[in-house]
């Protein structure tokens, strides 16, 4: 694999933005700090949609595309924590099901060492999300198979 240069972004919106890449910037804080010089106000409807472009591209380009492979499961598992020898896709699911972590700190954690915080229940992971404001969409969250089986109700 080639080095990226840094106008080649790997995130789609990004490099459509001509952000420029640090591959030890996570992808929220990459996009806080466009957002951040092109004026766009946290929270609102500019910032949400870009926010959720960024977050979409980010998931498709990490975990997405192989989705149907058990390796990428597996990965999954391992990225938030769960150190176990699935088999079956079905195992992993069973397991991820359990895990209360925050979609963008998977997405911020997954080309690094990092794990991303696993909370103790789903109210601890909710007020942590508002705190945080770290968002994923929830449509384009229930549309995915990894992502449905992560999906918690935070509002």
């Amino acid at each position: 694999m080639l080095p990226l240069s840094h106008s080649d972004h790997p995130n789609q919106l990004l490099r459509k933005l001509g952000v420029h890449y640090d591959p030890d910037l996570p992808i929220s804080l990459a996009f806080r700090l466009v957002g951040s010089q092109r004026g766009w106000k946290p929270g609102s409807k500019t910032w949400k949609q870009n926010w959720n472009v960024c977050m979409d591209s980010e998931y498709d380009r990490l975990i997405g595309c192989p989705v149907t492979n058990l390796a990428t499961w597996q990965e999954l598992c391992a990225k938030v924590g769960i150190r176990d020898s699935f088999t079956s896709i079905s195992q992993c699911k069973k397991a991820l099901a359990r895990v209360h972590v925050n979609l963008v700190d998977v997405l911020n954690a997954w080309n690094s060492d990092a794990t991303p915080t696993r909370f103790k229940n789903q109210d601890a992971l909710a007020k942590y999300t508002k705190e945080s404001k770290k968002f994923f969409c929830r449509d384009l969250a229930k549309q995915d198979k990894v992502l449905r089986v992560l999906l918690r109700k935070i509002l």
